[in-house]
């Protein structure tokens, strides 16, 4: 292979390898914004129902139900949010997993350590999404 096309092909291979830490990153992002929403989703229902623990009027059960049917809407689009992004991991990972395995452009130390941080990163935002959901 000439130099000229192997020097392209590393730098190629550099882009791919900064792009996934990007890729990493954005995605830890995106888990803890789940967790914030879940968190703010709880909060809003207990609210609704503080707010409404003393109904006695049908006009007040309607009340109720349309601020938790605002609340289930929130929720609906949480879960939505939440089933794109694990659409989103397994084709993250895959990338990862052939850029790190690259034999002709091996990723530097450097960048070996940035992505296993980013890995653990997203590894403990999901574990805090996992406890937020299940509160």
């Amino acid at each position: 292979m000439s130099s000229r096309k192997a020097f392209k092909l590393a730098e190629k291979a550099g882009v791919q390898q900064r792009q996934i830490l990007g890729e990493l990153e954005a995605l830890t992002k995106s888990i803890a914004r789940g967790e914030r929403m879940i968190a703010e989703l709880k909060g809003e229902i207990d609210a609704v129902n503080l707010k409404h623990v003393n109904r006695k009027t049908t006009r007040e059960d309607v009340a109720y139900l349309e601020d938790v049917l605002r609340c289930a809407k929130s929720k609906l689009a949480w879960e939505d949010k939440m089933a794109s992004l694990g659409k989103r991991i397994p084709a993250v990972l895959a990338r990862v997993t052939a850029v790190m395995s690259d034999e002709i452009n091996p990723p530097s130390e450097a960048i070996r350590d940035s992505v296993v941080k980013s890995l653990s990163a997203v590894q403990s935002a999901m574990e805090r999404l996992q406890k937020a959901k299940g509160e």
